[in-house]
């Protein structure tokens, strides 16, 4: 049981922790929630002075984690297995084409679990590798805004060699036309918007008033995340992005979302064992069927062993949601920089290390 003695140090420790934090990586938006599962829970929150605890941001790659809650209902509704082809559900001429390898069309072999996986091969729309061609993210973050229909993502996957043959790697490769591509499998399913879809789904139902899918280039809500100290001002980039980067929510709201998902909130909880199936992607980081997990590899042989961290984080914005099971404790918020996409998995690191 916590005491009010005992929150009340444990509060103290992480404000100095936050704070130390924020200021020896020089973080101008970092926002944090936690919440601690006890017999008597604690919930705490802070935020850097130039942002408030209820500013909202781009959640961006953390986006994954709503598709999977939506995938994981209809899966168990009947409406789809995760072992289907999309093509069944989307076959439309064009979303063929969108992995070639040495002149064939790979698309059809593509499943919708391969793609919350990261391993369809299909290549990135944001990270086009081909020689002389600077990519979409490098435009972004210059600083350049550009609008983006679904054709122009399409042709930007179309026009890049298949990254390997879908399923065929012991790696993940991340691909933000894999979220897209999920996107369009729910809506194609539901009959409805994306927007639609997620708010019916949990926003809605969870009460998190804050969140949403960003669709107004004039709306100003969302705060700015920073690239090496240049924020960014890409209205016109994060309404394009949809379920890939342009869900906007809080700390707050993403906190009760998480929780609800680990909890069997949104589905039994007894699908949480199909999603956890590890494979590697690098630095300590890997990758289930839309979920992450964090645990940094031992220095020494007989080191101790780092915290797990499962859930999501955004290396684009810096936007996190964590669940250390061991501690039984989440961590929600923002770093608001596209730097070092392990800042969110230091930071958690580093106010768990207070509990001791």
């Amino acid at each position: 049981m916590f005491s009010t003695d005992r929150k009340s140090t444990i509060f103290t420790a992480w404000h100095k922790a936050f704070d130390q934090f924020s200021t020896k990586k020089k973080l101008t938006g970092l926002v944090l929630s936690i919440f601690k599962e006890s017999t008597e829970p604690i919930l705490w929150s802070d935020s850097t002075k130039d942002i408030s605890l209820d500013q909202p941001y781009f959640i961006t790659e953390l986006g994954n984690i709503h598709l999977l809650a939506i995938i994981i209902k209809l899966k168990i509704r009947g409406l789809l297995t995760l072992d289907q082809s999309i093509t069944d559900i989307l076959p439309e001429k064009e979303f063929a084409g969108l992995i070639k390898l040495r002149g064939k069309d790979y698309t059809h072999e593509v499943t919708i679990s391969q793609l919350l996986t990261h391993r369809s091969g299909i290549p990135d729309f944001l990270n086009d590798s081909s020689k002389n061609v600077q990519s979409i993210k490098s435009h972004l973050y210059s600083g350049e805004d550009l609008s983006l229909e679904l054709i122009d993502i399409l042709n930007k996957s179309k026009g890049q060699k298949g990254i390997f043959k879908p399923g065929k790697s012991s790696k993940s490769h991340y691909s933000a036309t894999n979220d897209i591509l999920l996107g369009k499998v729910i809506e194609k399913i539901t009959g409805e918007s994306l927007e639609k879809a997620l708010n019916d789904f949990h926003f809605s139902r969870l009460s998190m008033n804050q969140t949403y899918v960003y669709k107004d280039a004039n709306d100003r809500t969302p705060s700015l995340f920073s690239y090496k100290n240049r924020p960014l001002n890409l209205p016109l980039a994060m309404r394009s992005l949809g379920g890939a980067g342009g869900i906007v929510s809080t700390a707050r709201d993403s906190l009760t979302f998480l929780k609800a998902f680990f909890h069997g909130h949104l589905f039994p909880v007894s699908e949480l064992d199909d999603i956890m199936d590890w494979l590697p992607v690098k630095q300590g980081v890997s990758q289930g069927i839309g979920i992450s997990r964090y645990q940094r590899a031992r220095i020494l042989p007989l080191a101790s062993k780092d915290p797990e961290f499962i859930g999501c984080s955004g290396h684009t914005s810096g936007a996190f949601s964590l669940y250390a099971p061991e501690f039984q404790i989440f961590f929600t918020g923002t770093t608001n920089q596209a730097d070092d996409p392990l800042l969110p998995y230091k930071l958690a690191t580093a106010m768990l290390k207070e509990l001791n």
